[in-house]
């Protein structure tokens, strides 16, 4: 999920939720539902350490490091405002819970239980960064402040609040039971993809033999009829199928990247196999990051390799 709609979200539920209650914990509510994604404040701790989890999207995207994180938020804020310890605790906990919680269902996955365990789990619900919810978050925060501004009744305000903690709520709800629904009928070689706008979705299918891989996209929407938008299909020798594997382990190795579901084109030419992995949790009409592998067809040994962003059709 994209930080501004971390933010608008977290800053909505308390509003909704807890405004009848104190409003003494708005900043705190706030600060929790976005505290996981400043995690890129770590990438020279990484560097360090060598840890993966010091990655973006890596250990603080757990709900024990919520706990520990705000035990120890939670303190500070208590002494610094003389509030009780206890409710401080929870508001913290519950908004990091709620970051977590909305970056499960999306496409990248998360060690949602770490360090207790390095499973990690995405429910692919939503489309990580999403442009959707993220121009929603804009446009409320844009006519937010204009009411706030220039509207002399309360209500108004708070009505709106309410329309669009509301209206994302529903929003979620649905994306939840498309992707519930849509699974249930799917093949183990399909898997479903959210799309860019929540009536729309995408399933993959797959096959790899020793012959060769066969890939099939088809663009989905609850208002019109299915359409295949990609139909690959090549052979390949025992030479080519090793490289691949070469290639994909490479790929599974990085971290980040081993988190994405991988596309596989091949270019080949007399000296040189070039296999492409696109990754389509990123793809947003056909064009998506990859990183590509030139292989000398003599030695069998990678001669070049550089990330791109590019259609699957190229």
């Amino acid at each position: 999920m994209d930080f501004l709609t971390h933010l608008v979200f977290g800053a909505l539920l308390y509003t909704i939720f807890m405004r009848d209650v104190t409003f003494d914990y708005l900043f705190l509510a706030i600060f929790f539902s976005v505290l996981p994604d400043l995690d890129i404040f770590l990438f020279p701790l990484r560097r360090k350490f060598k840890s993966n989890y010091l990655e973006h999207r890596g250990g603080s995207h757990s709900f024990v490091i919520g706990i520990i994180a705000s035990l120890i938020g939670g303190g500070i804020f208590s002494i610094l405002t003389h509030h009780p310890f206890f409710i401080s605790w929870m508001v913290a906990i519950i908004f990091y819970s709620l970051h977590v919680s909305m970056d499960l269902l999306t496409t990248t996955k998360i060690p949602f239980l770490y360090p207790l365990s390095k499973r990690e789990r995405s429910f692919y619900v939503e489309k990580a960064g999403s442009m959707f919810t993220m121009i929603n978050s804009m446009i409320y925060l844009i006519v937010y402040f204009l009411l706030f501004f220039y509207s002399s009744t309360p209500l108004i305000v708070r009505a709106f609040n309410t329309f669009y903690a509301t209206f994302f709520i529903v929003y979620y709800l649905y994306r939840i039971t498309t992707k519930i629904g849509i699974s249930t009928r799917l093949n183990p070689n399909q898997k479903y993809f959210p799309g860019v706008l929540p009536f729309m979705y995408y399933i993959f299918e797959q096959t790899i033999s020793d012959n060769g891989i066969s890939s099939v996209i088809i663009k989905k929407s609850h208002f019109s009829k299915s359409k295949k938008i990609i139909n690959y299909t090549t052979s390949l020798t025992p030479k080519e199928k090793k490289l691949f594997e070469i290639g994909k382990a490479i790929v599974n190795k990085d971290y980040y990247f081993s988190k994405w579901t991988l596309f596989p084109l091949f270019l080949r030419n007399d000296r040189v196999l070039s296999i492409q992995f696109f990754f389509l949790e990123t793809m947003i009409n056909k064009r998506t990051l990859y990183n590509q592998f030139d292989f000398s067809l003599k030695t069998q040994e990678i001669i070049n390799f550089h990330q791109g962003y590019g259609s699957l059709t190229s």
